[in-house]
């Protein structure tokens, strides 16, 4: 009985001296054992959601679309239009000159009748006689000029030299110099104004050299002549009552 007391002292001391001992060691935390599949395992989640956090903050990447080539199409062309715009008819204005007042009348040749026969090469003096029928005064300046056919050593444009009232008649010499070769020639001559506007009617001299004959020569169209030095021509003038 004693010996089954003793025991169950000895118990129960050694279970208090358990007791103090796990009190005593209670106080200090027991770090628990740790498995490696779990540190794995958030070690990831805690990268994960690093990751995820710097995706957040980052701009979001804009699709750029891809621009495909297409077929450019020319401007299209302008077509003229044709308009057609209606004219009226309106009255054309006509500018009629006013006439030349001086007016010639031609009397008749006063030396050297048509088909004369003048020797090769010789000089000789023409002689017209015309009259002032108009109402003005032909001046000094007027010009005796080249209408058509040849010079034959006189001058393309010569001056009148001296006045020619109205109604009075005026002789007009002109000196030439006959070719040398045989043949039938003509010279044919008009009077123009100060302006070089020309009125009347034209004369002229016929003449042969070497050779006869009674036929008229063919008098060509006018042409124009380019005006050379002037000289004076020899004028006569008698006033016809």
């Amino acid at each position: 009985m004693n010996k089954k007391k003793k025991t169950t002292s000895i118990l129960l001391v050694s279970l208090v001296v358990i007791m103090i001992v796990s009190g005593c060691k209670s106080q200090t935390p027991i770090e628990p054992t740790l498995d490696a599949n779990a540190i794995f395992t958030q070690a990831a989640e805690t990268v994960s959601a690093q990751l995820t956090k710097t995706a957040l903050s980052m701009p979001t990447a804009t699709n750029t679309p891809t621009v495909e080539p297409t077929n450019t199409q020319a401007p299209p062309t302008a077509t003229p239009t044709t308009v057609t715009t209606s004219l009226t008819p309106q009255t054309s204005v006509t500018s009629t000159l006013a006439p030349n007042p001086n007016k010639m009348e031609f009397v008749g040749d006063v030396t050297i009748p048509d088909g004369q026969i003048i020797p090769p090469g010789a000089k000789f003096i023409k002689t017209w006689k015309v009259k002032n029928v108009g109402a003005t005064t032909w001046t000094s300046t007027f010009k005796i000029r080249l209408w058509a056919g040849q010079q034959f050593g006189a001058k393309s444009s010569i001056l009148l030299g001296k006045e020619v009232k109205p109604n009075e008649e005026a002789e007009i010499s002109i000196e030439f110099t006959a070719p040398l070769n045989n043949g039938e020639y003509y010279s044919m001559w008009i009077l123009s104004d100060q302006d070089e506007a020309n009125f009347g009617v034209p004369f002229y001299v016929k003449f042969n050299v070497g050779v006869t004959s009674s036929s008229t020569p063919t008098q060509p169209a006018a042409t124009a002549t380019t005006a050379a030095p002037t000289e004076t021509s020899t004028v006569e003038v008698t006033a016809t009552p």
